[in-house]
């Protein structure tokens, strides 16, 4: 097994493989497929003992996308084997996946992927607008993690002064600041109007950038090499409103640059990831108290594009044109996704209140006796409790 892995990595290497694509090859190989499967000859794998390797990755812990990615590397690893005669079938595309128990369903419908409400994303990307703003933001540890005692929004002309008296006021805190950089708010648009992936946009050109649409060619990898994108289908042309294109022209004003990078760093090379979420979206969603219960931030930056594709589905847009928008690899995949959506769109909701309007009429406030009515019915029922 070993020297097939090899076999593969000289593969992808002679492939021009993104640098991405090598490293997670590397990480899931050397964490989940040698250690269990590196001295195991090929041709006496069955899909048994596949299903067995991934049942005990399961029971050590591993998630179901840490699974699924291994068993993606492993299958390429036979791919490459029998392009080159060392085996002859391939057990991991053999293995038939085992029917799902109910209680699985329902944690696999649970999982299913998070989309930020549209007030979220327009509260968002209005405070990334007000670059004139310093936000003082200071927390404290607790049992459950991270719990914000204060927001301060102050003037951002003195940022070491008003930090230092912050830090005063709140001694035994931990105390940060926020200030929205000039190209946050046109960077979250793009993503969550025009589906880009994070990289997608960190390597968006001008010329790329018309009127009507986005043209997606390069991107940016996780180690800030600009490069085409990964596959085919990514290749595509992303229809432009005229939000957008507002945004975009302004900030292309704004920033004085009419070439190159719609989004560079001080030195003209692309925006670090950390320094996008760490130091940006991260703190911005603390400042406006959009976090989990222990603290962390409840949305990535991945997030944006799951609105904008919900955006599309919401909008009436058909399956194939929103899996060709966000560049996906099939209409398949976008409804195994997304299909969720599909099923529970605008269209449902307008029928729903068609019919609570034919049974209930108009919605009207309700009037001072209504709401004496009620107030008296809580005050019976706490009084019998």
């Amino acid at each position: 097994m070993d020297q097939a892995y090899g076999l593969l990595i000289t593969a992808l290497e002679a492939d021009q493989a993104a640098g991405a694509t090598l490293h997670n090859y590397r990480v899931y190989y050397r964490n989940h497929v040698g250690p269990f499967l590196g001295t195991r000859l090929l041709p006496k794998l069955h899909p048994a003992d596949i299903g067995d390797w991934l049942e005990r990755l399961k029971a050590e812990g591993r998630t179901d996308d840490t699974c699924r990615r291994a068993r993606i590397v492993l299958g390429a690893i036979y791919d490459e084997a029998i392009r080159r005669r060392l085996a002859y079938v391939n057990p991991v595309r053999s293995l038939r996946s085992r029917r799902k128990t109910r209680r699985a369903e329902i944690r696999q419908a649970e999982g299913t992927v998070r989309i930020p409400e549209r007030d979220v994303v327009r509260a968002l990307l209005a405070t990334a607008a007000d670059t004139d703003a310093l936000f003082l933001i200071a927390r404290e540890r607790t049992a459950s993690g991270l719990r914000t005692i204060e927001v301060l929004r102050t003037d951002a002309a003195h940022p070491i002064r008003a930090l230092r008296a912050f830090r005063a006021e709140h001694p035994d805190a931990l105390v940060d600041s926020f200030h929205a950089t000039p190209w946050l708010r046109p960077f979250l648009a793009t993503m969550a109007l025009a589906g880009l992936r994070i990289g997608e946009a960190r390597g968006l050109d001008w010329r790329r950038v018309r009127p009507e649409d986005l043209q997606v060619r390069e991107a940016v990898d996780r180690y800030n090499a600009l490069d085409a994108v990964k596959t085919v289908a990514a290749l595509r042309s992303v229809p432009v409103g005229p939000q957008l294109a507002a945004i975009l022209s302004n900030w292309k004003a704004k920033s004085g640059r009419a070439g190159g990078l719609v989004y560079p760093s001080e030195k003209g090379t692309p925006i670090g990831y950390p320094n996008i979420v760490n130091r940006q979206l991260a703190p911005l969603q603390i400042a406006l108290g959009i976090v989990a219960a222990d603290g962390t931030p409840r949305w990535t930056a991945h997030s944006f594009r799951h609105f904008a594709v919900s955006l599309w589905i919401d909008e009436g847009a058909a399956i194939k044109q929103v899996s060709e928008w966000a560049g996906h690899e099939s209409p398949e995949f976008t409804q195994r996704v997304y299909g969720h959506l599909f099923d529970a769109g605008r269209t449902d909701r307008r029928a729903i209140t068609a019919g609570e309007l034919s049974v209930l009429g108009a919605a009207v406030t309700a009037t001072s006796t209504q709401h004496g009515n009620d107030n008296a019915s809580e005050t019976q029922a706490s009084a019998i409790a």
